[in-house]
Formats: C-alpha cells, sequence, structure tokens
C-alpha cells in the first residue's frame, strides 16, 4: 500500500504521521519543495529578536525516525483521477494521496513590492533587510500594509506593527517614526468577529499606531534617494484617492492558488481546491485536499488560512483515507480552532471557537504571559511530534 503527502507544512506533517499511526505496514512519502520546516510565527520571533528562526527549524528528513520517506523535489503536475505526481525527481503513483501544498503568492503583489524599500513581510529571506531597515529609521514613517486576500494567519501583520514599535522603543526613535498599519478589511480581524478586532484594534492605538481600515492599495511610487545618507522611499497609493508616504514599507501580499492545483480536474469556482468540509474529500477516489490550498466555506466566507486549522485538517483526511483503505471509521472536521494573537511584553491572546457555527461563535481570551508558554510548547510538541530530533 503506497501512500503520498504532497506538502511538508502543518497540514502535511500531520496528515502523514497520522497515516503512519494508523496503517503501520504502508509504505508513506511526503514530497517538498524545501528541505525544512518552521512554524509562521517564529519568523516573527526573528523579527523582533526574540529567537533567531533557525531554532524553530526542523529538517523534513527528520521524517525517517517515523519510517515516512522525504522526497525533496518540485511538483510540475497531478492527475488525481489516476493518483499520479510528476515532480523534478520522475513519476509518483499511490493508492492514496493528500494534498496539503499551501498557496502561492499574488505576483501583482510582489511586483508592487519591487525595488528597495519595501519587503515582503512574510518572506523568510528578507527578515535581516527588514530588521536592518526599522533599525536605521531615525525619522519618517514606517508602514505595514494587508494587500489582499485571503492571507497567511491574519493575525500577523498586526503583530508585525508591534514588533516594529518595539524595535523603535529600544532603538530610541519611537518619538520620530510614525508608524500606520493598512488593511483593505472593513475590521482588523473579521473572521473572529467585531469583538476581536475591535480589542487589536484598541491595541494598535493604545502603542500608538495609526489604523487605517478599508485602505486598499491601488499602486506605488519608488522614490530614489535624494542626498549624502538619504534612503529610498514608497509613495502608496490607495482605491480611495489617498496617499501614503512610506521610509520602510513592510506589506502582506494575497495567497493565490498555486499554477501546478489550478486544473480542472483540481480547482473549483473559487481557484482554490474545494474539498467536502466535513471529510476533506475530494471528486476523485482516496485523493484529499486540506490547508491553505484550499477553500473551506463558513458562514463568513471560508476558514482563516491558518496552521492550527491546516493541522486539524491533515488529522480527519488521513482517518478518512485510512477507512477508505479498510482501517478505522474515519471522522469529520469539527470546524473548531484558534489563532494566537501575540502582543508586547510577551502577553499572548487566544481567537478560538467555532469557525463552522451559524452564526460564528468566536472569542478572544484574556492576553496573559502564560499563554506565551503555551505557544511555545505548542510548537515544541509539533516539532517533536512530527519531525522528531535526533
Amino acid at each position: 500500500m503506497d501512500l503520498l503527502v504532497l506538502g511538508g507544512g502543518f497540514g502535511g506533517l500531520a496528515a502523514a504521521t497520522e497515516l503512519r499511526r494508523l496503517l503501520p505496514d504502508a509504505a508513506i512519502r511526503l514530497v517538498d519543495r524545501a528541505d525544512a520546516f518552521f512554524m509562521g510565527f517564529a519568523k516573527l520571533w526573528e523579527l523582533g529578536d526574540v529567537r533567531p528562526l533557525a531554532h524553530g527549524t526542523r529538517p523534513l528528513a527528520n521524517l525517517a525516525a517515523h519510517d515516512i520517506e522525504f522526497i525533496r523535489a518540485d511538483i510540475t503536475g497531478i492527475d488525481p483521477a489516476n493518483r499520479v505526481v510528476d515532480t523534478s525527481v520522475g513519476h509518483l503513483t499511490a493508492d492514496g494521496l493528500v494534498i496539503a501544498l499551501g498557496g502561492g503568492t499574488n505576483r501583482a503583489h510582489l511586483d508592487l513590492l519591487a525595488g528597495a524599500g519595501a519587503h515582503d513581510l512574510y518572506d523568510p529571506a528578507a527578515l535581516p533587510a527588514m530588521k536592518a531597515a526599522i533599525d536605521a529609521t531615525t525619522s519618517g514613517r514606517i508602514v505595514v500594509s494587508i494587500l489582499g486576500g485571503p492571507f497567511r494567519c491574519p493575525p500577523a501583520p498586526y503583530e508585525a506593527a508591534m514588533i516594529v514599535r518595539d524595535r523603535l522603543v529600544s532603538s530610541g526613535h519611537r518619538d520620530d517614526v510614525e508608524i500606520v498599519m493598512t488593511t483593505p478589511q472593513p475590521m482588523t480581524l473579521p473572521a473572529a468577529g467585531v469583538d476581536a478586532s475591535a480589542f487589536l484594534a484598541g491595541h494598535l492605538d493604545r502603542y500608538g499606531i495609526v489604523l487605517r481600515e478599508q485602505h486598499v492599495v491601488s499602486g506605488a511610487v519608488k522614490e530614489p534617494p535624494i542626498g549624502s545618507g538619504a534612503r529610498p522611499r514608497s509613495t502608496i497609493h490607495f482605491g480611495n484617492g489617498s496617499d501614503v508616504d512610506a521610509d520602510v514599507w513592510l506589506a502582506v501580499p494575497a495567497s493565490a492558488p498555486l499554477a501546478v492545483l489550478s486544473t480542472d480536474e483540481l480547482a473549483g469556482p473559487s481557484g482554490w481546491i474545494e474539498p467536502d468540509r466535513d471529510t476533506f474529500r475530494t471528486s476523485h477516489e482516496r485523493v484529499y485536499a486540506i490547508g491553505d490550498c484550499t477553500h473551506v466555506p463558513n458562514v463568513l466566507g471560508a476558514l482563516p488560512k491558518a496552521g492550527v486549522f491546516a493541522a486539524g485538517e491533515g488529522l480527519t483526511a488521513a482517518a478518512n483515507l485510512a477507512a477508505d483503505l479498510g482501517v478505522g471509521d474515519g471522522g469529520s472536521f469539527h470546524g473548531r480552532g484558534y489563532c494566537f494573537l501575540e502582543l508586547p511584553d510577551r502577553h499572548v491572546a487566544l481567537v478560538q471557537g467555532d469557525f463552522y457555527a451559524d452564526p460564528i461563535d468566536v472569542e478572544l481570551t484574556e492576553a496573559t504571559r502564560e499563554r506565551f508558554d503555551e505557544k511555545l510548547a505548542y510548537e515544541l510538541d509539533k516539532l517533536d511530534r512530527w519531525l522528531p530530533a535526533g
């Protein structure tokens, strides 16, 4: 029995290790173009000098501890009807397939950020340049923007704006630098509701961060440096006719379906894979899709693209694939989940609840330092469970 998992993120790792638990005799392979895994919030800990990104990174080769073969390769084609996958190292076939490839990045948004002075906030390779740019800013304005949706980890851009504030406090230039946070959305956290959004907006105001909601970025002009020691600036244009000048611009591009998944055999009307939201079955036999490569509807539009949801979906998909192969009774995803919301001074709240409910039933917990420890423990537990060291 050969099983294939495409993608080594939250969903893929949860699915692969659960399949191993349920089907100890199966041959399981996981394919990803990257060679290592880290959680998205670990990038912000690097940005805020809480901890180097490398300390929360594990090689996917550690899957060998579960007798799961890791194949590092680009995926160039998927034939779901026959469960055949084309990769840069050859063709792979399987009796069961879990697609957990995540999302790509909106190309137009990346083009918008091209050039000096603007950075893709979610690009780990850009972290050193972002830190240097923030620390070199002694006056002017730093802008953090959400460029569109959907995007991964809804709280992260706001957490980043507060990290920028902390870096400026540390450098002694906070009073001379304005921080502006822009979003095209009508509130900070639409998926969490009005109360959680107001809570987060209140914290931005408390730390002197200007929030501009319903601001859709329509373009930007990069201005070359003029004079000795000057730096490039960006003038950001919004659809409502307003402009904002930025000495440093950190932006979150929207996610976009990967080209390899944008086929008639896989993509639904949304452009994403649209599996059954309870079982994550696709229309193809023994083929499941989970995580950020999917559109999973709820009353507000869709489940957030967040790792905790992808991991839960991975467990459900694994149980149902095992049931298809004669082991166990399968299962149904409950729609419950949470996101960590990290505030300054290592205080963390949880946005948690039933994201399938109608109306949505989500609450925001109190922010405490104890929950920062819980966030650390969550990361370590998953890394040790999925990719044990040694």
